[in-house]
């Protein structure tokens, strides 16, 4: 995973997979910045942070979102070589 910030009940994180499923589960995304080419989402969480960690690690989401940036590599290589 990438950076995380946690304070009072929040989280702030430039994982783009985190947030996607921070968003699945319900949480409230209470802010959205960017700086130069990064991006940061804030959640409001109300449950322990380290937990949701893990269960993001262990979840399908993880395979899924793998997965997608796979076959996006894919589409890119193939683009590139026509």
């Amino acid at each position: 995973m990438k950076s995380n910030e946690i304070k009072n009940n929040h989280i702030t994180t430039d994982d783009l997979a985190f947030s996607a499923y921070l968003k699945m589960k319900g949480y409230h995304l209470i802010k959205s910045d960017q700086k130069k080419s990064k991006n940061t989402f804030t959640f409001e969480v109300d449950e322990n942070i380290d937990q949701l960690k893990v269960e993001f690690i262990n979840s399908e989401f993880v395979q899924f979102y793998n997965e997608l940036r796979n076959l996006k590599k894919m589409i890119s290589t193939e683009r590139r070589s026509q």
